[in-house]
C-alpha cells in the first residue's frame, strides 16, 4: 500500500509547529524576550568601541572563519519522528526518500536563520578591521549558506554509518573542509597563499573531491539508522523541553542525570541532620540534573565573559544583573521537579519544608553566581 509521505511530513511539522508557538509564549511571557531585546542594545552600544579595542596584530579572518565553521558544520537533523514509527514506518523505508528530503530542507530553512543571525553580528566586525566591498560582500553572504547547505546534505547521508567513530571522523573534515574555504573567502585569497600560488585553494578542493568520493559509497552499503534517527530526535525534542520547562511545566520531559562526583561533594558540605534532608536532597540533584545545571553553568560563562569585555561599570552591572535575574527564573525549576519526583514525598520533612529547601538552594546558588561575577569583575 503506497503511503501519503507529504501529509505525513505535512502533520508532523504542524504538530510540533503548534507545540512550538505555545511554549514560546510562555518564555515570551516569562521575561525573555525583554531581556534579549535589553542586552542587544547594550552590545550595540559598546560594539564600536570593542571592534576598535581589537589589536592589529590579530588575526581576524581565521578566528572568524573558525567561528563560523563551527555553526555552519553543525547540523542536527530534525526528522519529527516518533518511537512507533520504528514498528510502522522501517516496513515502508523505500518510500520515505521524500519525506526525508522535506526535513532536510527544513533543517537547512531554520539552521540558516540561525546563520544569518550569527553573519549579522559579525559583521562590523569584519567590515571595521578587513573592510568589504563589492562581490567581497556577496561572498560574505553567500558562501557561508552554501557551505551551509552543503553539510547539511552531506551529514545526512554520513548518518547511514553503523558506526560512530567513523562519523566523527567525517564531521572533522567537513569542518577542515568548511574552515579553508571560510578562511580562503574572509582573507580575500590569502589563506596558505604563497607567491600568488592559493595552496589553500588547492587543498581544499582535493579535500572535497576525496570527501565526495567516499560519501558516493555510503548509500549504496548502509540503509538509514532509524534507531540512531530516532535519538536524534529524542534529543532535539528534549533540548527544547529543557528550555521550556524552566518557564513552564513541561509533563512529557524526561530528566536526564549525571554522576558527576567532581562537584556533588559540594552537597556533604551541608551538615547532616534532619532539617537538611531537603537542602541535601534538591542540592544534588541540582548538581546531576543534565538541563539545570547546564544552563546555570552556561549562564555564569557568558555573563562572565561580557563583563571581561564590556567597558564601563555601568555596563558591567547592567549584565550582573540582568543575568541573575535569568538565573533566578529558570531556578524555580528546583521546585517544580521535586513536585513531580516521588521520592521527595520520602523525606521525613513536609511540603513547606521542602518549599523551604528549594528556595534556600536557589539562594545559594545566586550568591555563587553573584561571587563569581564579583571575581571576574575584579580581576
Amino acid at each position: 500500500m503506497k503511503m501519503d509521505v507529504d501529509a505525513l511530513f505535512r502533520e508532523r511539522l504542524q504538530r510540533f509547529s503548534a507545540e512550538l508557538v505555545r511554549y514560546g509564549q510562555y518564555m515570551a511571557n516569562g521575561g525573555v524576550l525583554m531581556v534579549a531585546v535589553f542586552l542587544c542594545g547594550l552590545l550595540a552600544y559598546y560594539y564600536p568601541s570593542l571592534v576598535q579595542a581589537i589589536p592589529a596584530w590579530f588575526p581576524v579572518p581565521y578566528v572568524l572563519a573558525f567561528v563560523l565553521a563551527f555553526f555552519v558544520t553543525r547540523s542536527p537533523h530534525r526528522t519529527f519522528l516518533l518511537e512507533a514509527d520504528l514498528l510502522f514506518l522501517t516496513p515502508a523505508e523505500t518510500q520515505m526518500a521524500r519525506y526525508f528530503q522535506k526535513a532536510q530542507i527544513y533543517n537547512f530553512v531554520v539552521q540558516s536563520m540561525g546563520l544569518f543571525l550569527v553573519l549579522l553580528l559579525f559583521l562590523p566586525l569584519y567590515q571595521g578591521t578587513i573592510g568589504i566591498g563589492g562581490a567581497q560582500v556577496w561572498l560574505y553572504w553567500g558562501v557561508p549558506f552554501v557551505l551551509k547547505g552543503w553539510n547539511v546534505y552531506s551529514s545526512w547521508i554520513v548518518m547511514r554509518l553503523p558506526d560512530k567513530k567513523q562519523d566523527a571522523a567525517y564531521t572533522l573534515a567537513r569542518f577542515g573542509f568548511t574552515y579553508f574555504v571560510l578562511a580562503w573567502m574572509l582573507s580575500k585569497g590569502g589563506f596558505l597563499a604563497y607567491q600568488q600560488v592559493p595552496y589553500g585553494a588547492i587543498l581544499w578542493m582535493a579535500l572535497l573531491i576525496w570527501f565526495h568520493f567516499r560519501l558516493h559509497q555510503i548509500p549504496k552499503k548502509h540503509a538509514y539508522q532509524w534507531y540512531r534517527l530516532l535519538e536524534m530526535e529524542n534529543g532535539l525534542r528534549a533540548r527544547f523541553y529543557q528550555i521550556a520547562n524552566q518557564f513552564r511545566d513541561v509533563p512529557s520531559l524526561q530528566q536526564r542525570v549525571k554522576p558527576r562526583k567532581w562537584i556533588v561533594w559540594a552537597a556533604n558540605l551541608i551538615p547532616y541532620r534532619t532539617s537538611h534532608a531537603g537542602r541535601i536532597l534538591f542540592l544534588k540533584s541540582f548538581l546531576r540534573s543534565s538541563d539545570l545545571a547546564g544552563m546555570y553553568m552556561r549562564l555564569i560563562v557568558i555573563s562572565s565573559f561580557l563583563i571581561v569585555i564590556l567597558p564601563g561599570p555601568l555596563a558591567k552591572a547592567a549584565v550582573v544583573l540582568v543575568f541573575l535575574f535569568m538565573s533566578a527564573s529558570q531556578l524555580k525549576g528546583i521546585g517544580s521537579q521535586a513536585r513531580h519526583r516521588s521520592r521527595s514525598s520520602l523525606l521525613p520533612i513536609n511540603e513547606q519544608q521542602q518549599k523551604s529547601a528549594a528556595i534556600w538552594v536557589r539562594r545559594v546558588l545566586l550568591v555563587v553566581q553573584g561571587a563569581v561575577h564579583i571575581l571576574v569583575g575584579w580581576l
